[in-house]
């Protein structure tokens, strides 16, 4: 793959359209008694999105800004039921004194050395831009400010400057709304929902579209270039903090058609997931342990210290792994998690969801440790792409997690997976 970096405006051009009835007859041979009762609807766009997320609505917003006209599509009745809507603690931007490489240094050590130091660099140079346009500018994302009315910066595990902007522990909710709002109203975008893709239509070796469900019909997506952005492969886990939708099915579907995959072995596991025998798992915010929380053992010892200088601010594999190592030695199926040396006051404001399903659970954030156990949460493989997003399918191109841009190596630092999705998309 040519890993040289560009530009997004100096990306090359898509593939010539194929005519919508070429495509057409290109579906029908996938599946030929789909189409035998009726002639397929087709449909035809210069840019088909796979993916309602914050990477398939950056990349819906880029297109729509360049004239070019889009079709985003979400598998479910609710554009909003992608993974993105559920990320809590925040995204990169900058501490007033950061630099790309310093944030580049705390991503290498995240990924264990095995990050691509062009991708990583690639997202410290464009990242803060890319929040200031797509965020701040176009979407209007209403962060959380300090009281001097700049951006509130706070800081998660990994990270040796408080470079994320947040909202609330709803941040993924926030940024998902408002670019969902702002990309939707661009006359250039369609958005079509309760439109899961079956297929990647190929023709003479190049993605010219998709085979989409439509009311219980397949229908065809003619495209000159399509875009995966669905998300991640939590479901196929027992323990996930993932949605339902995040089956994995645009690594399928790419894998389908011939496109490489990297780095499918690098899953990482969220360290605190609250521990409810029988229910989903719930996400406890890298954030929680950003302001202060302690990991207590059966015993009633703080022993994140005993494994790693940075104690519960260490890396998330660090982390997660000294988590099963004190369950494995008291046989306990999870470790508290103590952030009750803060006001409740405080806790309800700066973690208002997280508090609100604690006390669902029967768990009290200011009054004591809360149960907590790892659970899958990214995975930091997937369809290798290049700074461009391009696979090695032509006219076929990844972003977000879907994707693998080498960013983050064998395991993903907090708050990178955002920040990712705008700068590819």
């Amino acid at each position: 793959l040519d890993c040289r970096p560009r530009l997004r405006h100096d990306r090359p051009p898509p593939p010539a359209m194929h005519s919508a009835a070429r495509v057409a007859r290109a579906a029908r041979s996938l599946r030929p008694r789909a189409f035998s009762s009726r002639a397929a609807v087709v449909r035809e766009t210069e840019v088909l999105v796979v993916g309602c997320g914050i990477a398939g609505c950056a990349a819906a917003t880029s297109l729509a800004r360049q004239g070019r006209k889009v079709m985003l599509l979400s598998a479910s009745q609710d554009p909003l039921d992608c993974n993105s809507y559920w990320a809590q603690g925040g995204i990169i931007y900058k501490s007033p004194d950061d630099t790309p490489e310093d944030l580049a240094e705390d991503i290498h050590t995240a990924g264990a050395g095995l990050c691509s130091d062009d991708a990583v660099m690639q997202l410290g140079r464009k990242g803060p831009k890319s929040v200031e346009e797509l965020l701040l500018e176009i979407a209007k994302v209403p962060f959380d400010l300090a009281e001097d009315g700049s951006l509130a910066l706070c800081l998660e595990g990994g990270h040796h400057k408080a470079r994320i902007i947040h909202w609330g522990d709803s941040t993924g909710r926030a940024i998902t709304e408002y670019l969902q709002r702002a990309v939707i109203n661009m006359p250039e975008v369609q958005l079509v929902h309760s439109a899961p893709v079956v297929d990647l239509i190929m023709e003479d070796g190049v993605c010219v579209g998709a085979q989409i469900l439509r009311e219980g019909e397949l229908e065809v997506v003619a495209a000159g270039e399509t875009i995966l952005a669905t998300g991640g492969i939590g479901e196929v886990y027992a323990h996930t903090s993932n949605p339902p939708s995040a089956n994995g099915d645009g690594i399928a579907l790419g894998r389908r058609v011939g496109a490489e995959l990297r780095g499918m072995e690098y899953v990482q596991f969220h360290p605190t997931t609250l521990y409810r025998p029988g229910h989903r798992s719930f996400l406890v915010s890298e954030a929680v342990r950003g302001e202060g929380a302690r990991l207590i053992n059966a015993a009633g010892e703080r022993f994140a210290f005993d494994y790693h200088p940075m104690g519960e601010l260490a890396p998330r594999d660090i982390v997660a792994r000294m988590i099963r190592s004190e369950m494995a030695l008291s046989g306990s199926p999870s470790v508290n998690l103590d952030i009750s040396h803060r006001e409740r006051p405080y806790l309800e404001k700066r973690f208002p969801a997280i508090f609100k399903q604690c006390l669902k659970a029967g768990f009290d954030l200011s009054q004591g440790g809360i149960p907590v156990t790892p659970a899958q949460h990214f995975s930091c493989g997937g369809i290798s792409v290049d700074l461009t997003s391009q696979t090695s399918v032509r006219g076929l191109r990844a972003v977000g997690e879907v994707s693998s841009t080498g960013l983050h190596g064998g395991n993903r630092l907090a708050s990178t997976s955002l920040l990712e999705g705008l700068v590819w998309g």
